[in-house]
């Protein structure tokens, strides 16, 4: 995929029968299954209404298990959206990244500083380039800036990535351990 579909229609899909929104992204298992977990939950409430001689404790429950799965639906597609639009603007970065990691290799550790804080200035969620910041901080010998940047990726990396690395890095600096000497794992 090139690009995201109309955000209006996509989310108007999705507000009316969540999931709809993925099918458009081209998530068709997810979108599926998200749209009929949504009509289960509505048939449920509609139902309970039709058959149902229960209370107002149990119409609330319900109304808020609906309301719960309607609101997880919105999350996802804000979630995979997100994801999508930060991979589909990757692909200049991708070149610019290349460059600061070539800066680094040879020796340039200025350039591939400066690189990276104009990569993290467009933006500052990007785990590479804040990686790239701890590995120069370590190479400099600052160990508590490099703990920093480690401990920023860490927190950045949603999706467990670069956790054995990152870790790794960690224990790497460590004032106990001169930096460099720490068995990974």
């Amino acid at each position: 995929m090139t690009r995201l579909p109309n955000k209006i229609l996509m989310w108007s899909a999705n507000l009316l029968v969540p999931g709809a929104g993925l099918v458009l992204m081209g998530r068709l298992g997810a979108g599926i299954a998200g749209a009929i977990l949504w009509l289960s939950a509505a048939a449920y409430l509609v139902l309970g209404v039709i058959w149902s001689e229960a209370g107002w404790i149990q119409w609330v429950a319900r109304g808020g298990a609906v309301g719960i799965v309607y609101a997880a639906a919105q999350g996802v597609l804000y979630a995979v959206s997100r994801r999508m639009e930060r991979h589909l603007a990757d692909e200049p970065r991708d070149g610019r990244f290349k460059a600061a990691l070539a800066a680094y290799l040879t020796g340039s550790l200025d350039e591939s500083e400066s690189i990276c804080r104009a990569l993290l200035k467009d933006d500052p969620d990007d785990v590479e380039a804040t990686l790239q910041l701890g590995y120069l901080a370590r190479q400099r010998g600052d160990l508590a800036a490099a703990r920093r940047w480690f401990a920023r990726a860490r927190y950045l990396d949603d999706e467990g990535k670069w956790d054995f690395q990152v870790e790794r890095e960690l224990a790497a600096c460590n004032p106990q351990t001169p930096c460099g000497k720490a068995k990974p794992g």
